[in-house]
């Protein structure tokens, strides 16, 4: 298998891409994939596999339920170790959230309350998920639509926490970020340099539809304008962080994806460049 690290802009591998990818090779850096969809074996899996070999690639998850009060799925676990031991990914990040409770598996990814209760229990699951799978993870910030009345911590400080608690990494979303600004009126950069920034291993960059009035974070359209300025402000002050383009639904041709995967690339670069040029004048 490739054990390189994701490094540049990598995108978001879905299975309507996968013969595709594996026949053209497409020049892109690394490729993510959600790992729920190819724990159970099957030609997916051999695909991936192929595509491990060429290519580093992420795991990326949404069913550990970290922020849940049942016990963590055992079977899950096991095959995500499986998985883990098999592909070797570069890197495996999932939710600060939950998604299920009293046997019920929800859709979305819901928030909990920030609070330092919450942290001692998200920390011990996060924890228990690194020693499952020998490795640290990535945990990433979600969008959210309420918040609660009782959090007594604000997301930078209960990520932070959460870093403090388990060693984790950090999986930037900043188009989440930008969903809860225009609906919690919660600033992005506020959000942002709370946050420990040399713990943040990966950011995302997505889109979202508008419902009622509300920002969904759909993951069914290309970043906006505002998630892009904000991801060149991000790598200006943090560089050589690996970005993904995640498309999740209404997927468009791979290579409209791949033209999105190229405008990151250049930002990232053309940052890069200008950071240089300012070392060099100091």
């Amino acid at each position: 298998m490739t054990s390189g690290p994701c490094t540049g802009a990598g995108l978001g591998l879905r299975p309507a891409h996968l013969l595709q990818v594996c026949a053209e090779r497409p020049a892109v850096p690394w490729f993510e994939v959600h790992i729920c969809n190819y724990l159970g074996g099957g030609l997916n899996r051999a695909l991936l596999t192929e595509i491990g070999q060429q290519y580093p690639v992420s795991f990326h998850g949404v069913n550990l339920n970290l922020g849940g009060v049942e016990r963590l799925d055992g079977d899950y676990l096991r095959l995500l170790r499986q998985a883990v031991d098999d592909l070797q990914p570069a890197l495996v990040s999932e939710h600060a959230c939950f998604c299920a409770h009293d046997g019920q598996h929800f859709h979305d990814l819901m928030p909990i309350p920030y609070t330092e209760e919450a942290v001692r229990h998200v920390g011990a699951r996060i924890r228990q998920v690194q020693d499952a799978l020998g490795r640290r993870i990535l945990i990433e910030n979600i969008s959210r639509y309420y918040t609660y009345s009782r959090s007594s911590l604000s997301e930078a400080q209960f990520l932070s926490a959460l870093v403090e608690e388990t060693g984790c990494a950090l999986l930037l979303d900043i188009n989440n970020a930008w969903v809860n600004q225009c609906n919690l009126g919660e600033d992005v950069w506020q959000f942002v340099s709370g946050l420990p920034l040399d713990s943040i291993g990966e950011v995302h960059l997505g889109g979202f539809s508008i419902q009622e009035g509300w920002l969904i974070d759909t993951h069914d359209a290309e970043p906006s304008a505002e998630v892009w300025r904000h991801f060149t402000t991000f790598c200006e002050l943090q560089a050589d962080i690996p970005c993904l383009i995640e498309w999740d639904s209404g997927l468009p041709p791979l290579a409209s994806l791949l033209g999105l995967q190229q405008k990151a690339e250049d930002i990232m670069r053309q940052t890069a460049s200008h950071a240089r040029q300012l070392a060099d004048t100091a």
